[in-house]
């Protein structure tokens, strides 16, 4: 009987594919980086990161504190990796790919954990690889590389997992990754209620963690300049950026102007700049809603499980009320989402990769082939009514419970 229990714990071992998605995780990693010559020359990296990383590579912290983005202390953990390549004297784009690797990486984890954890939950090995290939293998990431923030792979992946590892009840770690994943990007504050809902002990010792990892990092930032800068500076939720895309609930209630590209062209496009009032309280808006959304999921007695989906509601949230939402935003919501289908529903992310092909549409497809108010309300509609599904989920779950029944208790034909 022994032999037989041995034998049969074996076979599984050799039937398990952690090791498969791993490596085809590494590589799709690893693929994407160097798959493509990305213009660093070109896009935000340049403009926001490539110095004050080449100046830490060098030794000059003086200058990358005082000259560091918002997210500098990303460039921190991610510097050294790229260090090899500075020491062998590589080029901008080396540079770049080197730093933007861990970030792959990180999100390749997570999606063999999501897919190692449907497939022992009983999932189809087609449904943890899917589930896989939405973190590993995601078009999306394509943009991030190429517009020049790779910190916001890091940023989903550190967020989504706190919440996962605070689920299983470890506090520390739970703080550590919170601490670093607000560190990396300032938007993972929208976590913190996520990761308190989902931690049944110890939410003060994970919140001492990540308040103590974040303040080490970001102190020296701000103390090496007297003032905050807009756009890219140290502290963006009070940024009052000018840019408006109507891929957002204000789009509509900005006045309409006439936009002329370039002064040789008597070519002139009708859009829409931001009213006057909004300025940066939009961003101050999305942080402060993560308390109210929290304490309301807490009174509702919303399951510790659910805290993902409370994740992805805020994220998307973020999404739905940011002036400046592009292509890239969307991605922790999408990777939040996937976790708790993989983890909590057990199921083929199909929610996640639809709202993908969604995120295409609005942001790829869209903007080359109808107007810009189209695009605001081809956002808007499904952006409203995944918000309220959430909603729904999380402050009402006598309704999904309902629901659920109902389909459970549904007569279903006998064969003859």
């Amino acid at each position: 009987m022994n032999g037989v229990l041995v034998a049969g714990r074996s076979r599984r071992r050799a039937l398990d594919p952690t090791f498969a998605w791993a490596a085809a995780a590494i590589a799709a990693s690893f693929a994407m980086t160097w798959g493509w010559s990305w213009a660093v020359l070109a896009n935000d990296y340049s403009q926001e990161a490539a110095g004050p990383l080449m100046a830490l590579l060098h030794g000059h912290l003086g200058t990358f504190y005082s000259t560091s983005p918002s997210y500098g202390p990303s460039l921190l953990l991610r510097a050294p990796f790229a260090l090899p390549g500075s020491l062998a004297g590589g080029g901008p784009l080396l540079i770049y790919r080197l730093a933007a690797l861990p970030c792959l990486l990180a999100l390749a984890g997570l999606g063999v954990w999501l897919a190692r954890t449907l497939r022992r939950a009983g999932g189809s090995l087609a449904a943890a690889t899917l589930a896989l290939a939405l973190c590993a293998a995601n078009p999306i990431t394509y943009r991030v590389l190429e517009l020049g923030h790779p910190e916001e792979l890091l940023g989903a992946a550190l967020g989504t997992g706190a919440v996962l590892v605070a689920m299983r009840g470890r506090a520390l770690w739970a703080g550590l990754l919170l601490g670093l994943a607000i560190a990396n990007k300032q938007w993972a504050l929208l976590a913190i209620g996520p990761v308190l809902l989902a931690l049944p002990a110890g939410r003060w010792r994970a919140l001492i963690v990540a308040g103590v990892i974040t303040a080490g990092m970001d102190a020296p930032m701000l103390l090496s300049s007297p003032t905050v800068s807009d756009g890219t500076g140290r502290i963006v939720v009070s940024d009052t950026g000018a840019i408006f895309h109507p891929q957002q609930i204000f789009w509509f209630l900005g006045p309409r102007i006439h936009w002329v590209p370039s002064m040789a062209l008597s070519l002139s496009r009708e859009t829409r700049q931001p009213p006057s009032w909004l300025g940066g309280r939009a961003h101050l808006l999305i942080v402060w809603l993560g308390l109210p959304a929290t304490l309301l999921a807490l009174w509702r007695r919303t399951r510790r499980e659910d805290a993902l989906l409370l994740l992805a509601m805020l994220m998307l949230l973020r999404c739905w009320l940011d002036p400046w939402d592009v292509v890239y935003y969307p991605l922790p919501f999408i990777v939040a989402l996937g976790a708790w289908e993989a983890t909590v529903a057990h199921r083929v992310p199909i929610g996640a990769i639809l709202a993908t092909a969604v995120t295409w549409l609005d942001f790829q497809y869209l903007p080359n082939h109808v107007s810009l108010d189209a695009q605001a309300i081809w956002f808007l509609v499904p952006s409203t009514l995944a918000l309220a599904a959430f909603a729904i989920a999380l402050y009402r779950p006598h309704l999904r419970r309902a629901a659920l029944a109902r389909a459970v208790s549904r007569p279903r034909a006998v064969p003859s």
